[in-house]
């Protein structure tokens, strides 16, 4: 389909803000389930296995159908992908508050991920082709801060309603608010969008999509599978461990309640934010992606040390570590996110984006479920010596990809 793009600054920061915060709610939405689990394990509906198999069956249905939407959203209109998954979450949340039971609540929480196929490539895709061009690398990198505030206003709805039912319905509301919102103001700045070819002249014919094959091709030329494992192990901790976390802490401190580990877990999702800021360091401009990724896996084993001591250590300093294991991983995402944005020659970052949000969760299904059977299995001590043995083996991973990139940036970026 022929691309169009904003070039008005003023219209262009609007659709900004119209993609950060749908993503924002979406996101908040998408984790209001993780958010509930701690009450949910809590009031005894439900086991720490199955809250964790409901976690897991989400993303392992959403990350093969994230691939899907990548590719989706670099052939048609993201804006019209994006409508669809929310209007399905919406249906989705309804339903999970009308329904009761273990078996049908998995069965739509999977539908949920199903309906979400393209909404995360969709969105990117906007900041990154339908921006005003010079407000496209701002916006990568402020996009990334959608999720921290979605997971932010998730844990704090967590925290104010003390039925955990409501948490959906809150969420369906939500997202069929947003749908509307959407639609309207996306359809209006759309009036002011010209063809790229207007304004980027002969070197969009450069840019133009490559074949499946070729694609591949590029893509192990550029390291790319070794970065995918990477990016699972990234989003296993930034975002599996801040799942996990309210029901690590209320089970192995006996003075956290479930209210508690929530507004402790608040700490985290706040210092997520911190290391985007961060990784906007000039300093790291100096180096590659993949060689500034590695240093930030190397300080962030000693976290993860730390937290292995959980249940010895008081519960203040286990916390301080792991919001300093958050800063440290979401400090990462931007850098994953400046590697496919170069894919935009191709006409692939869409589809990049969706391979690496595929990856990112299955990292999330091994926090959510793997993990979780572990801390059910042997506790919580095995478990985070697994996460430090999981993140060492990652960062040799990402050593190894630094000079596969380099070699790959020199010849064809």
């Amino acid at each position: 389909m022929k691309r169009k793009h904003l070039i008005d600054h003023r219209k262009s920061l609007y659709l900004f803000l119209l993609v950060f915060v749908a993503y924002a709610l979406i996101y908040m939405t998408k984790n209001c389930y993780s958010a509930a689990m701690a009450s949910i394990v809590d009031a005894g509906v439900m086991t720490k296995s199955q809250t964790g198999l409901i976690a897991a069956a989400f993303y392992l249905v959403y990350a093969p159908f994230q691939i899907v939407g990548g590719i989706a959203a670099d052939k048609y209109s993201p804006s019209k992908l994006i409508i669809i998954g929310m209007l399905g979450a919406g249906v989705c949340n309804l339903l999970v508050y009308l329904v009761e039971g273990y078996v049908a609540m998995i069965i739509i929480w999977s539908l949920n991920a199903v309906l979400q196929f393209g909404i995360w490539p969709s969105i990117f895709k906007i900041v990154v082709a339908e921006l005003a061009p010079e407000d496209r690398m701002r916006g990568i990198f402020f996009i990334n801060f959608s999720s921290s505030f979605g997971l932010l206003l998730s844990y704090g709805i967590a925290i104010f309603i003390s039925e955990w039912k409501l948490n959906f319905l809150v969420s369906a509301i939500t997202l069929f608010l947003l749908t509307a919102v959407f639609f309207a103001v996306y359809k209006y700045l759309s009036r002011y969008m010209v063809a790229d070819t207007e304004t980027l002249g002969a070197k969009t014919k450069s840019t133009a999509s490559i074949s499946g094959k070729e694609l591949f091709a590029l893509l192990f030329k550029a390291g790319i599978p070794l970065m995918l494992i990477v990016g699972m192990a990234q989003s296993m901790i930034n975002l599996g461990v801040k799942a996990l976390a309210p029901t690590m802490l209320m089970e192995s401190y006996e003075a956290v309640s479930p209210a508690l580990a929530n507004a402790l877990n608040i700490i985290l999702v706040v210092a997520s934010p911190v290391g985007l800021c961060v990784s906007r360091l000039s300093f790291f401009k100096k180096f590659s992606e993949p060689l500034v990724i590695s240093c930030f896996f190397a300080v962030m084993l000693v976290p993860l040390f730390v937290i292995t001591f959980i249940g010895k250590l008081p519960v203040g300093i286990i916390v301080v570590a792991l919001a300093f294991l958050m800063i440290t991983t979401s400090g990462t995402s931007i850098f994953f996110s400046y590697i496919y944005k170069k894919f935009e020659k191709y006409g692939s970052v869409a589809t990049l984006s969706g391979l690496f949000n595929c990856m990112s969760s299955l990292g999330i299904v091994l926090a959510n479920y793997v993990f979780a059977r572990i801390a059910d299995s042997f506790g919580w001590e095995i478990t985070t010596v697994c996460w430090l043995v999981f993140i060492a083996a990652a960062f040799l991973l990402m050593l190894i990809s630094v000079p596969i990139w380099h070699r790959f940036e020199k010849k064809y970026l």
